[in-house]
């Protein structure tokens, strides 16, 4: 049944007013923030041509959520947001009951909830995380971590307070780019910018700023982190919007089913109470529900698209119909990134949904020995630390066998990679996957695509991680591949008919390394004593892995502690399977 939806002009009129109030408050905010701390562009790696930039994850930003971040002495004004804040209050717990995502708590329960309110008496009024966590721990040590992810949520969402600065305007996280203490991400930002500019310049020769677009689907709360991506590309340079296209909107204009918004946010995209918070940004999203067109018609003007990170799987179901086929906003976006209208990036699970191959969706590197490679919905991620019910082992690594929105077509892809030592799930994937490739980009680095002339290059802190010609043999279970280290300044071309890299350019120049940087080195240094010893074996508990140089001259080419490298053979032996 077709639903007519008939919407309140005037009311919406207000909505769409307060939300131009809110532009023009944060346009002037960030004018102010570029004025004072304008980015160091003479830093910025020289503009090269691309299609897409997938980054590991780890944009390390001085944020006022993330002052570590910041140089000594950053200040932000008074009404930056600098936390979440929750209200454990008597008052606001009978509110949360009543809402129907509360209805499976139990009167036992209720009660725990209702005692830790009062033990926190006026402290309860506004509470960080951490402290309402302590808060109703100190009355029944796991009954958060033993609460369902449904119930968990919405009751984090329920109890979030308000920040208002004055009525209709809540705190925001503030952003100063050039801040930063590593500047990394601030580049990587900034070249994305350029690139994006560049692609509108093919059709405006004279623009001097591009129009990038945000789209915050990955988050279970998408609402979240629109302040600090608006932000982020503005300092950078750009014009930006935020696409308020999630889940729950995807399945709304499928379904027409626009009056039902709220409730698809709840049970698709995991999120509840949202309008309370973030009134502009839900309206705009409603908005955009009733009138899809606008949202077609913004995809069609954007020089650059930004995917944010969180969980990939939700990001991808943003893209496609409830019955997983490709969106018309899909259609257009893939069509313009053919015709190298438009720039793609993406950070974490904004890069792993880029394949076109098995797309990962968890876990570690010591599960996939453990249990293999899955192709099954991955457990909740907070079954790492709660005592949640599933099927599948909470580390046990998972994939999903349609692959993921198919911008990269050159294999699987990888985050957070040497930071969370994922070489032997991307390895064990890859060599399931069609193409045999894989490719790890470490955090605050990223991996630029050129797709007419398919060639990838490297940019930022730490690198990416190839492995090509991956294949399996089952007697015994094993895996074997080539794999290459390429950093900052490092390129190569793919070869789709080989399934590898070649005219592989290692950068001459000597490259220093952050000692200090949070990266674990284990697998570089296991390359290097490979070279040393000519072969390396480990033992791995469940695996043999054997490294081994192809000759060496490959060795020779190792700068300092592995920091890169290229044609070096590696084997996976699994044993007990």
């Amino acid at each position: 049944m077709k639903i007519s939806i008939k919407p309140n002009f005037n009311a919406l009129s207000c909505l769409l007013f307060s939300l131009l109030i809110s532009t023009l408050l944060l346009s002037l905010y960030s004018s102010m923030a570029l004025a004072s701390t304008a980015v160091n562009t003479d830093a910025t790696p020289p503009v090269q041509t691309f299609d897409l930039m997938m980054v590991g994850g780890g944009l390390v930003t001085c944020s006022s959520l993330s002052r570590q971040n910041c140089v000594p002495g950053s200040q932000f004004t008074a009404d930056a947001k600098q936390t979440s804040v929750y209200r454990l209050t008597h008052s606001a717990l009978e509110r949360a009951f009543k809402h129907p995502s509360l209805s499976g708590l139990t009167a036992p329960q209720k009660a725990i909830l209702l005692h830790a309110s009062q033990q926190q008496g006026n402290a309860g009024s506004s509470l960080s995380y951490q402290a309402f966590y302590d808060a109703i721990s100190a009355v029944e040590k796991d009954f958060l971590t033993d609460l369902n992810d449904q119930v968990y949520y919405a009751l984090l969402d329920l109890l979030e307070d308000e920040q208002a600065i004055t009525s209709g305007i809540n705190r925001q996280e503030h952003v100063m780019l050039s801040a930063t203490q590593n500047q990394y991400g601030a580049q990587i930002f900034s070249l994305f910018t350029q690139q994006a500019l560049l692609k509108k310049q093919q059709r405006q020769p004279q623009a001097k700023r591009p129009l990038i677009a945000v789209v915050t689907a990955s988050a279970r709360d998408p609402f979240e982190s629109i302040d600090f991506y608006t932000q982020v590309f503005e300092q950078a340079g750009a014009d930006v919007i935020w696409l308020p296209l999630d889940s729950a909107l995807q399945a709304a204009i499928a379904q027409q089913q626009c009056d039902q918004l709220p409730a698809l946010r709840e049970k698709i995209q995991g999120n509840v109470d949202r309008a309370r918070l973030y009134p502009v940004a839900t309206a705009l999203q409603q908005s955009m529900c009733v009138s899809p067109d606008s949202l077609y018609q913004q995809l069609l003007n954007i020089d650059g698209l930004f995917l944010n990170g969180g969980d990939q799987r939700l990001t991808l179901s943003a893209w496609l119909t409830p019955h997983k086929k490709p969106s018309k906003a899909l259609d257009i976006i893939k069509n313009r990134l053919q015709q190298h209208q438009i720039v793609i990036g993406g950070t974490s699970a904004g890069t792993a949904v880029m394949t076109a191959q098995y797309m990962v969706t968890g876990c570690t590197s010591h599960g996939a020995l453990t249990y293999g490679v899955l192709a099954a919905e991955a457990p909740s991620e907070r079954c790492e630390e709660s005592h949640c019910q599933s099927d599948i082992p909470a580390t046990a690594v998972t994939y999903s066998t349609a692959g993921g929105l198919g911008f990269f077509p050159f294999g699987v892809t990888d985050t957070h990679f040497s930071q969370r030592e994922r070489q032997v799930r991307l390895f064990m994937l890859s060599a399931l996957s069609e193409n045999k490739l894989g490719f790890g980009v470490d955090e605050n680095t990223a991996l630029l695509v050129d797709l007419r002339n398919h060639t990838v290059s490297v940019v930022g802190e730490h690198g990416v991680w190839v492995v090509e010609q991956s294949h399996v043999t089952q007697t015994p279970l094993s895996y074997s591949g080539v794999m290459h280290y390429l950093t900052a300044g490092d390129n190569a071309k793919v070869d789709e008919v080989t399934q590898s890299l070649n005219h592989i350019q290692l950068l001459s120049a000597d490259k220093t390394i952050n000692k200090q940087a949070d990266v674990k080195r284990e697998f570089n240094a296991w390359v290097d004593k490979a070279c040393v010893d000519g072969q390396n074996d480990i033992d791995l508990g469940q695996a043999k892995l054997i490294i081994k140089p192809q000759s060496q001259q490959e060795c020779d080419q190792i700068k300092r502690n592995g920091q890169h490298y290229q044609n070096i053979n590696i084997q996976l032996i699994l044993v007990n399977h």
